[in-house]
């Protein structure tokens, strides 16, 4: 079961998970204005985290991974809410008793929408490996919220997993992750591969493709370009001078999936690429860099599209640039406005973590920025809402006691 609990609007900061039930009130008790900002936490005290939420149907679509009350594994539910973030309905997809996870919603040029994830079936257990096999699963949804179809996309013998999706000229395209032998490129089975995998539009497979080394690599998010594809992820494979550990890594595909050129970013420790969008003749890449102490910053790079390498790097990377510099930082999603974009992550406080927003102008200096909260919240995707705000999803709460927390703010990123 999902508890639902409403928190009135909060001009600056979030109260403490533990305080929503003294301060909760009604669905229905709501001002003229409350579409406008508002806060609203879902869940039932256990690990439950918002992974990404789009404008639909004059309201909001929620794709959230929750842990299951009296079980230990996790499914992936699909919430629709009104313009007030009051739930409408809510659906579990496909439960199978194991740890299915939540990936991206795509919304479709018919209404419907599309939605991606992890699907972990317990019933297969290989030789190889005794944990459950894990698969990418898509689903379609028409306008209606009514399932059109759905497609499980992996093998018994290895575990594939989804991330993201985007639309593709002709069908979609799926980034996420394989820990398939890979004989071409010298991945030893077990470690991670970054996986493209093209279907139709019915969902049918059209074709999977594997890109990495011999350490472990990994997508998190895929836009179409100009002749083919664009992933963002983390790899511990490929360096360049001054690079160790994880890296930002960015791959350009042709529209079969066959690598045309890729670059890494980041320093001597940790560092991760998490979404990716185009702006112009751009790329833009929201991650995190770590420094040589361990601390991370949310950090932003702009590359030109045509050439993402150079060995010196220089005439590729047009700005890169930290954010959060006093405690830790992350970014975890990017949009384009009309002056510059929106990022959303997390920032470290003396009282805690706090939802992190950023307003970025075009060449990257900062314009603004807000923190939501102080007690444990992270904002893992953001989109513009109707009326010039902007929606976003994440998480509040300590670790293994997270709520799905979703954050309407106005156009300035205020509440």
């Amino acid at each position: 079961m999902i508890i639902f609990k409403t928190m009135n609007k909060l001009k600056y900061i979030l109260c403490v998970v533990l305080a929503i039930t003294i301060n909760s009130c009604s669905n229905t008790d709501f001002s003229s204005d409350q579409d406008k900002s508002f806060v609203k936490f879902l869940g039932s005290y256990n690990k439950d985290i918002g992974k990404d939420v789009k404008p639909f149907n004059n309201g909001y679509l929620l794709l959230a991974t929750v842990t299951s009350v009296n079980e230990s594994n996790t499914d992936i539910v699909l919430i629709t809410l009104d313009k007030f973030g009051n739930s409408l309905s809510v659906d579990t997809i496909k439960h199978s008793g194991g740890n299915n996870t939540a990936g991206k919603l795509l919304m479709t040029d018919d209404g419907g929408f599309l939605l991606t994830g992890t699907y972990s079936d317990t019933t297969i257990v290989t030789e190889e490996d005794e944990d459950e096999d894990e698969d990418i699963l898509l689903v379609k949804f028409d306008s209606g919220m009514s399932q059109e179809w759905e497609s499980i996309i992996g093998s018994d013998e290895d575990k594939e997993q989804g991330k993201s999706i985007c639309k593709a000229t002709s069908g979609y395209i799926i980034a996420g992750s394989t820990d398939a032998e890979g004989v071409a490129n010298n991945n030893p089975k077990g470690k991670w591969d970054i996986l493209l995998v093209k279907v139709y539009d019915s969902g049918e497979v059209e074709w999977m493709k594997n890109h990495g080394g011999d350490g472990d690599d990994e997508a998190n998010d895929v836009i179409l370009i100009n002749g083919g594809y664009a992933v963002v992820g983390t790899s511990e494979s490929f360096f360049e001078p001054d690079q160790a550990a994880k890296n930002i890594i960015l791959i350009k595909t042709n529209n079969s999936g066959n690598e045309t050129d890729k670059m890494t970013y980041g320093g001597s420790n940790d560092d991760y690429g998490n979404s990716i969008i185009k702006s112009n003749e751009a790329f833009l890449i929201a991650g995190s860099v770590e420094d040589i102490g361990g601390n991370s910053d949310a950090y932003i790079i702009k590359v030109h599209e045509d050439s993402i390498h150079t060995p010196e790097k220089s005439d590729s990377t047009i700005w890169n640039k930290p954010f959060g510099t006093t405690l830790n930082g992350k970014a975890y999603d990017v949009i384009k406005t009309q002056t510059g974009y929106i990022v959303v992550g997390e920032k470290e406080l003396t009282t805690g973590i706090a939802a992190y927003f950023i307003n970025i102008d075009f060449d990257g200096n900062l314009m603004y920025e807000n923190v939501l909260g102080g007690y444990g919240q992270a904002m893992y995707s953001i989109e513009l809402a109707a009326d010039g705000g902007y929606i976003m999803t994440g998480c509040s709460g300590i670790e293994e006691n997270e709520m799905i927390c979703l954050i309407k703010v106005n156009s300035d990123g205020e509440l």
